[in-house]
Parts: C-alpha cells; sequence; structure tokens
C-alpha cells in the first residue's frame, strides 16, 4: 500500500521572485495531513496536460508515476487546513513547473504523503547546506527549524538577484547566495573545497542537479573525513530530464 492520497485545491497563490511562485492547497482532505513536516517533501499529483480533466488521478494505476513529482513542504496550517509548496518557474520547462506557472486559484491537485525530514542531525556540532533554486523551499524550511545556536554555511543558487528570498536562519549560519542562471556551476565545488577537510559531527544537505552531486560526493569521499549518517545527498533533477 502507497501514500496516502488527498485531493486538494489551490486557495491562493504569489510570486516570491521572478522564478519562484507560492501556491497555497487547501482541503478537509489535510485533516489528518501530519504536522511538523515542513522540510520533508510530498509527492504532488499533476492532472494530465493531454486530458480535457482537469482534476489529476488519483490511485495506483499503469503510468500514474508519470504524473508524480517530489515537492518540499514549506508550511502546513494545521488550524486552516492549508498546504504550502513552493514551485520553482520560468527557468526550464516540464510537467510540475508548466503546471505551476499556468495555475489558478481552485484548480485541483492531488498530495500523497508526506516524507520523512532529510536533514539528518539539526544538533550537529556544524551544518553545511548546498542547494540550487530547486532546492531552496528544503533549504529554507531546514534553517527554519535549526536551533538558534546553530552554525554553518549555506549555498544557493538562483538566476536572478530578485530570486534572493529573506530567509529565517540562526545568527551563526552564513547563507552565501550564488546567483548564476547555469545551476550546473562549479562554486558549489568551490564551496566545498574551501571548507576544512574533518568534517566529521558537520551535518551535511546537498540538494542539486545530478551531475553536480557526483562531483560533491567525490570531493568527500576523497578528500573530507564525514559521517555518512549525517549526509543528506539527492539529485533533485537530472539535466537529462525535464521536471
Amino acid at each position: 500500500m502507497g501514500p496516502k492520497m488527498r485531493m486538494t485545491q489551490v486557495s491562493s497563490i504569489e510570486d516570491l521572485s521572478p522564478h519562484m511562485r507560492r501556491i497555497v492547497l487547501s482541503g478537509e482532505s489535510l485533516a489528518d495531513f501530519p504536522a511538523g513536516k515542513e522540510s520533508a517533501h510530498v509527492k504532488v499529483v499533476f492532472p494530465n496536460p493531454e486530458s480535457k480533466d482537469k482534476r489529476p488521478k488519483l490511485g495506483i494505476y499503469f503510468g500514474f508515476k508519470k504524473f508524480m513529482r517530489s515537492y518540499t513542504v514549506r508550511y502546513f496550517d494545521q488550524a486552516n487546513l492549508t498546504l504550502t509548496l513552493d514551485f520553482a518557474i520560468n527557468d526550464h520547462q516540464g510537467l510540475a513547473s508548466n503546471w505551476a506557472a499556468q495555475a489558478r486559484v481552485g484548480e485541483y491537485l492531488g498530495i500523497a504523503g508526506s516524507g520523512d525530514i532529510k536533514h539528518t542531525d539539526f544538533h550537529a556540532e556544524r551544518h553545511l547546506l548546498f542547494g540550487d533554486l530547486t532546492a531552496l523551499p528544503a533549504i529554507a524550511a531546514t534553517l527554519e527549524k535549526l536551533p538558534k545556536n546553530a552554525t554553518g554555511k549555506a549555498w544557493i543558487q538562483v538566476p536572478d538577484k530578485q530570486d534572493i528570498q529573506p530567509l529565517k536562519s540562526p545568527n551563526g549560519i552564513d547563507i552565501r547566495w550564488l546567483v548564476t542562471e547555469n545551476k550546473m556551476t562549479n562554486e558549489f565545488l568551490d564551496a566545498l573545497t574551501s571548507q576544512p577537510t574533518d568534517l566529521t559531527n558537520t551535518a551535511i544537505f546537498m540538494a542539486v542537479e545530478a551531475g553536480v552531486l557526483k562531483q560533491l560526493k567525490q570531493h568527500l569521499n576523497k578528500h573530507c573525513e564525514y559521517q555518512k549518517s549525517k549526509l543528506y545527498a539527492s539529485a533533485y533533477w537530472n539535466n537529462k530530464k525535464k521536471v
């Protein structure tokens, strides 16, 4: 049996920046959605863009996975039964980004899950976070969950200065914005190589393109001492595939 699927409707839309759109979903189906899952993922079920039916088809059927994508829980308001998701838009084409760019209040979207929170240790001595535009919601939610005395660095790629968001984070977290249209920038690797090679008791979060992730993990494995239990490393997208 897979995760519970819920039908929701778009209740509000806000453009946070030229390349990030916030969509708030609501519905009675969220009554049993788990609280405290900000920074975890849900599977979002999109309508078939080739169908006249604008509602997504929920359930397990042949080919259902091609209409599903993973997105970060940005906020969940249990009292008002609203779920907030942030979508990267206007910098690539794909099922999810195209839907989000054209979404309207009242439209339907399916939600399955949620999954587990990704950051491995919120109370580690130090934190390193790497993510491109697609990972910005996850990093933002993670920073909000860190204790006030947390220390470390975060590198976030965005395509334009206008995409830089005000983030809530501990004073000890140094946030570096990498402003470049190239999400496969070498600046992530440069940032990692600038860090000490002893990364024991450091919680590391990596959510970037598959090729970039490979480079980062190769550097960790060849040059650094780190605890695998404190590493979250995920290819949020692949340059060879649409998202």
